[in-house]
């Protein structure tokens, strides 16, 4: 992707401040990446027109009746060609419509920055008063606002396009047909979400600048143990209000605070995620047990920080379910959820538009938040594990799920484009 910066947390600390040099940077960079994801979106729409479906019209024939007929299949079973043709064709509707959907909102959306570089609004940047100073933050915070619900529309495309293929790649003989489109393949997927968090992060920098804070959109010399705990605060909340129970959670911090510099809100999210999953999970278990020996209460989740080489690691232990087969296979794939209910998130944390979103029931949390973590050289691990670990000495746990958090320490790790 040509001309695109490449980010690391350095360099954001680099904009330090509310200049119109910076404006235009960060503004360009933005007017950048509007672009391209406008390019990939169209590109999963154009082959949505050349998809499995009309591939799969070459193996059909008409009748003199004008009855369409497989010619690959007995006349017994049209009727199912039928059916699944009927399942597919609504299911591509509902995508297309999302990614024309996006494609309009990244039309719109790239209007704003354009305006104030090159259209006519250009005089801001040359006479930067407060106000003009307050219009261009506020362009930034449109920006993201804008794009707050744009997971959850790629997750609805992607849903149905995948209903769309299974229900017609199977029926053909076309080998071309059952080749999976760019709107399915997990690179080409987590590459826009990629490039998407770039550009909510860069509209939260400068937005986090305009309000006086010195480092943006990083923090720097966090207490980790308070980003945690706000974190399992929010988790405690959906968990309770949507299981109408939520399990003790129990933080064992380090003894000395080695905070990395970090981008607070893509940890708070990632933490919310695997927390709320943690909970979940233990009163599943919970919900499982006779009633003559069931506890009044869920067994507890611990979370243990620890200090790893090159990394600090927020370990979320519980003592759930556990991950089978099907779900190691889920845990990660964008879109692809067993939930069947939707998570709805404090209503007062909707600020922050490139997280703050109910996905819970669209199979969306963990993905996003590996790749948050992911973004400056972290990541998100789930292992299985027995039961007997002790927890900072404690008594010891049942058997259950660790996912593991890896903030690193390195400021100058460069994030893909």
């Amino acid at each position: 992707m040509s001309g695109l910066r490449h980010w690391t947390i350095q360099g954001l600390l680099h904009i330090d401040c509310i200049t119109p040099h910076n404006a235009k940077t960060l503004l360009h960079e933005l007017q950048l990446r509007l672009a391209v994801q406008h390019n990939r979106l169209t590109n999963w729409k154009d082959e949505m027109n050349t998809d499995v479906i009309q591939q799969f019209a070459s193996n059909t024939t008409t009748t003199s009746t004008g009855t369409v007929r497989a010619s690959i299949v007995p006349v017994s079973m049209i009727k199912e060609y039928g059916r699944r043709m009927e399942i597919a064709n609504l299911e591509k509707q509902k995508a297309t419509k999302c990614l024309k959907d996006l494609i309009q909102l990244h039309e719109n959306t790239y209007i704003l920055p354009q305006q104030i570089l090159d259209g006519d609004e250009v005089i801001i940047l040359n006479n930067f008063s407060k106000p003009n100073q307050r219009y261009v933050s506020d362009t930034f915070d449109q920006i993201m606002a804008r794009h707050g619900t744009s997971v959850e529309t790629l997750a609805d495309a992607v849903i149905s396009t995948r209903v769309m293929h299974e229900m017609v790649s199977p029926l053909s003989n076309n080998d071309a047909a059952k080749t999976k489109i760019g709107l399915l393949e997990d690179t080409s997927v987590e590459s826009f979400l990629h490039s998407r968090l770039i550009q909510q992060l860069l509209c939260e920098h400068y937005v986090s600048l305009n309000k006086g804070k010195d480092t943006g959109a990083v923090t720097l010399n966090a207490d980790v143990l308070d980003v945690v705990d706000d974190a399992v605060t929010e988790a405690k909340h959906v968990c309770d209000a949507n299981l109408g129970i939520a399990p003790e959670v129990i933080i064992h911090p380090l003894s000395t605070n080695y905070s990395p510099p970090l981008i607070r809100s893509l940890l708070h999210h990632a933490i919310v995620e695997v927390s709320k999953n943690a909970m979940t999970s233990n009163v599943e278990r919970w919900n499982t047990q006779p009633a003559l020996t069931k506890d009044s209460i869920p067994p507890s989740v611990h979370i243990n920080l620890s200090r790893e080489a090159g990394h600090l690691s927020v370990n979320v232990l519980d003592q759930g379910v556990g991950l089978n087969e099907q779900r190691t296979e889920k845990a990660f794939r964008f879109a692809d959820s067993t939930s069947q209910n939707r998570w709805d998130r404090l209503s007062e944390q909707q600020s922050y538009a490139a997280v703050r979103q109910p996905l819970g029931s669209l199979g969306v949390g963990l993905p996003l938040s590996r790749l948050m973590m992911r973004v400056f050289g972290g990541d998100v691990e789930l292992a299985n594990r027995d039961g007997g670990v002790t927890s900072h000495g404690d008594s010891k746990l049942d058997s259950g799920c660790t996912a593991t958090l890896k903030i690193s320490y390195d400021d100058n790790f460069v994030a893909t484009n």
